[in-house]
């Protein structure tokens, strides 16, 4: 396998409060050229932190969610029916807030998921007037969170039961509620 140094990326993981100890690590080195430190890379869509948060990726696909809205709103001027304005809210728009939601949900702070709940801001759009709790009652769906942690939970049929694995020993809750150590814990 060729590694490409130009496409190539390093982040550092750390909790430092300071940056400082960026200084004393020395740079990678592929094919003579230095490999870029980053703060933060995405992955398959999903943005990494160095320190293992998710801020920055909370950011990003509410921004995106936010830009198709723009579509909602053409199509609602548009007269498009309000069943067809929820299709197109359950097929465009909620997809981009769920992606590799097994990732990240799970050690997600209650903060961060509120700011993916402005969202609801979509529905309104289409059922003016009425209360976000009304309009998930009259078009049958779940919050934005509970969505999130049905998807979740899938990952206990996708665990082969007839397998036990090793529970791995968690020192901290930021460790223990990461994608994999959750399922272990949640699955078996």
């Amino acid at each position: 396998m060729k590694i490409y140094s130009e496409k190539s990326k390093e982040i550092i993981i750390s909790f430092a409060q300071d940056g400082n100890f960026r200084s004393t690590i020395p740079n990678i080195k592929i094919d003579g050229r230095d490999i870029a430190q980053v703060c933060h890379a995405k992955l398959l869509g999903v943005t990494i932190s160095q320190d293992l948060t998710w801020n920055k990726h909370v950011d990003n696909i509410v921004k995106k969610a936010g830009k198709r809205l723009y579509m909602l709103y053409q199509l609602k001027r548009a007269g498009i029916t309000q069943k067809d304005l929820v299709s197109a809210y359950v097929s465009v728009v909620r997809p981009v807030l769920q992606y590799a939601c097994p990732v990240w949900h799970t050690n997600l702070p209650q903060y961060l998921s509120d700011s993916i709940e402005v969202i609801k801001r979509a529905l309104k759009c289409i059922f003016p007037g009425l209360g976000y709790a009304e309009i998930l009652r009259r078009v049958n769906l779940d919050t934005l969170n509970v969505r999130r942690d049905s998807i979740c939970q899938h990952i206990k049929y996708n665990v082969r039961q007839q397998n036990v694995y090793p529970l791995p020993v968690t020192r901290t809750n930021r460790f223990r509620n990461s994608c994999i150590p959750w399922a272990l814990y949640n699955c078996q």
